[in-house]
């Protein structure tokens, strides 16, 4: 049992532009995929990334032949971060993220000082997770709902809302209800879990399920149990898993499954599970992906598949991933490479590869 790439596509690639962290992907009947991905003017040459700038767009591209080619960038929504997407089973598109909102510094001063309140590279204030739907694939969307309801955890100003932040999927369960993560901004981070009866209109917070961690991706099995790869907030950086048998009431204690982070999941039709993280580590800077079982249990013997590791610096990862019609895994992330440069003024760009299991 191995991976085996068997292709590489650029999604989006502009050097005027710096392409950071959350891209996404979802697929459709027919095969259409669609990329969610971010931008801002980039300022690279003069030492600067494009981490939490107020003028980042929030792009969609579209590919009607199995990415080999995409549409011009349409840009939806504007100051957010990393925009993270999920397709309903009845094509509803529901998006979610974060930002910082952009303050004077005196009303930053005043505030409760916490990891949601920074003065650089700007001054902002952490105003919340919010969550968005489309029901014409992304033309339109609906007003934003704020995740809150955490015990505890208020506003840092009173014009904003809780102080969650999110990287993760929503996941629609065997029986509907949709769950996604958020964690806090609290030293160190906690994961929390939310859920939706209404398939996305109203959420309500659900249980506390780590601490020491951050960005989450949830995934089912088939037998309905839930797990969680979560990204440790200290340590070892390592991706860790941990599981809930009650429909996400209670965790169990999380335990490393592979050096990387955060990570993505997919059922292939073998039944096995394709885990794709990113990988920031030992000057190989790129993206990782390895076989699970059925039950995200390792598979012994089974190899690690190296996607990219040519980074020049390690802004890249952030790996999404869907499943082609013929079955194969396509995973998008975001890269910068030592072939376009040596040193951090290398380009960040969304680039996508293609994986067959053998």
């Amino acid at each position: 049992m191995s991976l085996r790439i068997v292709e590489h596509h650029v999604v989006y690639k502009n050097p005027r532009y710096y392409c950071g962290p959350g891209p996404a992907v979802v697929i459709d009947a027919g095969g259409n995929l669609t990329v969610a991905f971010r931008r801002v003017p980039s300022w690279l040459e003069f030492g600067f990334s494009g981490h939490w700038h107020p003028a980042t767009e929030l792009c969609l591209t579209r590919s009607s032949d199995g990415g080999r080619s995409w549409s011009p960038p349409q840009v939806f929504l504007g100051g957010y971060q990393c925009p993270c997407l999920t397709r309903l089973r009845d094509g509803t598109l529901v998006h979610s993220t974060h930002r910082k909102e952009l303050v004077p510094e005196a009303i930053a001063d005043a505030c409760r000082q916490a990891l949601g309140v920074g003065d650089k590279p700007w001054t902002g204030i952490h105003r919340g997770t919010a969550i968005w739907r489309s029901e014409d694939e992304g033309v339109t969307w609906g007003e934003p709902v704020y995740l809150d309801g955490v015990p505890g955890l208020v506003p840092l100003h009173p014009n904003l809302q809780a102080p969650l932040a999110v990287r993760g999927n929503v996941l629609e369960t065997v029986g509907g209800t949709l769950l996604i993560t958020a964690y806090g901004c609290e030293d160190p981070n906690n994961v929390y879990l939310f859920q939706s009866g209404d398939s996305g209109r109203t959420w309500r917070y659900q249980a506390h399920m780590a601490e020491d961690f951050n960005e989450t991706f949830l995934y089912e099995t088939e037998q309905t149990e839930l797990v969680a790869f979560m990204r440790r907030w200290s340590g070892d950086m390592s991706i860790c898993l941990t599981r809930s048998s009650d429909g996400g009431n209670t965790w169990s204690t999380p335990e490393p499954v592979c050096k990387g982070y955060p990570a993505c999941a997919v059922r292939l039709p073998s039944g096995r599970v394709l885990l794709a993280y990113g990988y920031r580590f030992d000057d190989r800077f790129g993206v990782r992906a390895r076989l699970l079982s059925a039950d995200c249990e390792p598979i012994e013997g089974s190899e690690e598949c190296v996607i990219r590791d040519d980074g020049a610096v390690p802004d890249v990862g952030y790996p999404e991933v869907c499943l082609l019609p013929d079955g194969r895994a396509f995973v998008v992330y975001y890269i910068n490479r030592r072939q376009d440069a040596v040193d951090g003024k290398a380009p960040r760009f969304i680039e996508a590869c293609s994986i067959a299991e053998d």
